[in-house]
């Protein structure tokens, strides 16, 4: 089922989230020009002309909702509204992903973050997802798929199972049919997967990332201390051997990369089939479905050896029928094109519009 209708998709990530890495955020003009041009009917109309049946869009939590007046702001949910409606005017469903909020720390495995110690903070994340609730209520123009949160960090190991099922009672009293993705912990790990407390409910679906290796994947990120420091160029399939040692001698990346041992120093299609069996087996004795709402190779790995790592990918999860959004459509470092619009990805956007067929 969830299949079917979120087989291939792009992120829209740089729009409603992560918008401050393009636009001058200090500025109330250039986010409201960065706002109105960034995402545009033409781009959607162009996804769905690849042959793509979905998007993912990331948000902001509070660029939405206003804390004080417990309710979401107006003018966001305008460009919100209006990407939706292009999308139900083309035939692309769509993913509303909360990617940021206040009391979340990206990665922060060591220690609870606020948002999973502080009451306060759990109840505006229930908010956020109570009053998306209300505003799509009985919305028909295409289908809605809430993801609850991005790529979540719990180092109590529990908190995230309590807070996720209380958001969805939140959005199930708002309307019962509404499908929502619960992801895993540790930022998506398809390693995590295992320790989702699950609810007995056909409208709840699961989630994972899949970014591995992120030696290959992100290669000589910019972003990144770790590939700032380890700038080699990695290809696909490709030897490990030096990365791994790169890791013994570096502890303070280690823990980046809890699925990584010296067992796994060969990057190729038995590494991604091993480590997918994650996925794999989650279904099989769940009965859950799965979906897989981010994947993609830097623009700084060789266009040849990205190609070769995407179609790997996109296959194992095609014949396990598990849907999937690659990052990122426009701009991020993994764009298939620029800031103004021109394919920057030829080779890339080739193999996705083939595999789309």
């Amino acid at each position: 089922m969830l299949f079917e209708k979120f087989k291939q998709g792009l992120n829209l990530g740089g729009f409603l989230s992560q918008y401050e890495l393009i636009a001058d955020a200090g500025s109330k003009e250039a986010l409201q020009q960065h706002f109105e041009t960034f995402i545009t009917e033409d781009n959607i109309k162009q996804i769905a002309s690849w042959g793509f049946d979905h998007v993912r869009i990331p948000v902001d939590g509070w660029l939405f909702l206003d804390k004080e007046k417990k309710i979401l702001r107006e003018k966001p949910l305008e460009y919100l509204d209006r990407c939706i409606g292009w999308c139900a005017d083309y035939g692309l469903h769509a993913v509303i992903d909360l990617h940021n909020i206040e009391g979340h720390v990206y990665g922060q495995m060591e220690i609870p973050t606020p948002l999973m110690t502080e009451e306060a903070l759990r109840d505006d994340f229930c908010l956020f997802w109570a009053r998306m609730a209300e505003h799509f209520k009985g919305y028909k123009g295409t289908l809605l798929l809430f993801e609850l949160f991005n790529e979540i960090a719990d180092s109590t190991g529990y908190m995230w199972n309590r807070l996720y099922k209380r958001a969805i009672k939140e959005i199930h009293k708002e309307e019962p049919g509404r499908w929502v993705l619960a992801g895993t912990n540790n930022v998506n790990s398809v390693g995590y997967l295992d320790r989702l407390d699950l609810v007995e409910d056909p409208y709840v679906f699961y989630n994972f990332h899949y970014y591995e290796p992120n030696a290959f994947t992100h290669q000589k990120a910019h972003f990144s201390e770790e590939f700032c420091a380890y700038r080699h160029t990695l290809t696909y399939p490709g030897d490990m051997t030096d990365y791994i040692a790169f890791l013994k001698a570096n502890d303070k990346f280690r823990k980046e990369h809890p699925l990584m041992s010296e067992e796994t120093n060969c990057n190729d299609k038995s590494l991604m089939l091993s480590l997918l069996s994650y996925a794999k087996d989650f279904m099989q004795y769940s009965g859950c479905e799965l979906y897989c709402g981010e994947f993609g190779v830097i623009d700084s790995a060789p266009a040849t050896e990205a190609v070769k790592w995407i179609r790997d990918f996109i296959t194992i999860c095609d014949g396990l029928k598990i849907g999937h959004a690659m990052w990122n459509y426009k701009c991020l470092d993994f764009e298939l094109v620029d800031i103004n619009n021109q394919i920057v990805r030829p080779e890339i956007l080739d193999l996705l519009k083939e595999m789309n067929q």
